[in-house]
């Protein structure tokens, strides 16, 4: 039976690698508002030090509880020293291209995000927050990106509508230079996320739909409502069960 102890193999150079690299290198999944179980996750599972770099894969509001303190708490993170890269989600791009073209339905796109806006606009910090994050990230071995990359076309790190929209792609090492793609956006049964990264895929997905704990239409809420990160030198993956309080009610 698949259970919380058993979803990752045992990893028995874990002690040697943590030795070998100090500084830890962590990617973390969609958190779409789910600040306690995000919290969690990095202070208590993760143990995150200011040494380590941490990496955010997008779609930090809505479908949670609490998108602004999921977002102050990334801000606070960022003033207090600590290396956090987040990119861009599909979710935060939306918002900036809201408020640019049609902002009068703003208040309607974040009607389950309360605490972003200032009257009827994006409250400044979080604003600049969107506007700063990058579409994607280039590592010495890997690529980190929300949704995806269009290898279909030639230019496909111009392609900014795939980096946040795309499903179901295949690595392409002509572009990749040979380095592993890690994202989110898509939501994947844990058991998918785990074989991803125990067999070290070149395409490996991170999102295993954290506010998916209730009968859904598409996915199996069994399956899902885990909040996943990855070390990125150790492949040792954390999975952090959805620990919100709505989820109480």
């Amino acid at each position: 039976m698949l259970t919380q102890s058993n979803l990752v193999k045992p990893n028995y150079l874990k002690n040697m690698l943590q030795k070998k690299y100090k500084r830890k290198r962590i990617v973390l999944g969609d958190i779409h508002g789910c600040y306690l179980t995000f919290k969690t996750l990095l202070e208590t599972r993760i143990g995150i030090k200011k040494n380590d770099y941490v990496y955010l894969l997008g779609d930090y509001i809505n479908k949670g509880p609490e998108s602004a303190k999921t977002l102050d708490y990334i801000l606070d993170l960022i003033n207090r020293g600590y290396n956090i890269f987040p990119i861009r989600g599909n979710h935060e791009n939306e918002v900036l291209t809201t408020e640019e073209k049609t902002p009068e339905i703003l208040p309607w796109l974040l009607r389950d995000s309360p605490g972003l806006l200032q009257g009827t606009r994006l409250k400044d910090k979080y604003r600049k927050l969107f506007k700063s994050l990058p579409f994607y990230l280039e590592l010495d071995d890997f690529f980190l990106v929300h949704a995806g990359f269009n290898f279909k076309i030639s230019k496909p790190f111009s392609d900014k509508t795939s980096m946040l929209w795309l499903r179901r792609f295949e690595n392409n090492y002509t572009f990749t230079k040979g380095k592993t793609i890690i994202h989110g956006h898509q939501a994947q049964n844990i058991e998918d996320v785990v074989e991803a990264v125990n067999t070290r895929k070149n395409v490996i997905g991170l999102d295993n739909g954290v506010c998916y704990i209730k009968k859904h239409k598409i996915y199996d809420f069994h399956k899902m409502g885990n909040l996943c990160a990855l070390n990125l030198d150790t492949y040792e993956l954390f999975i952090q069960i959805n620990s919100e309080k709505s989820k109480k009610k």
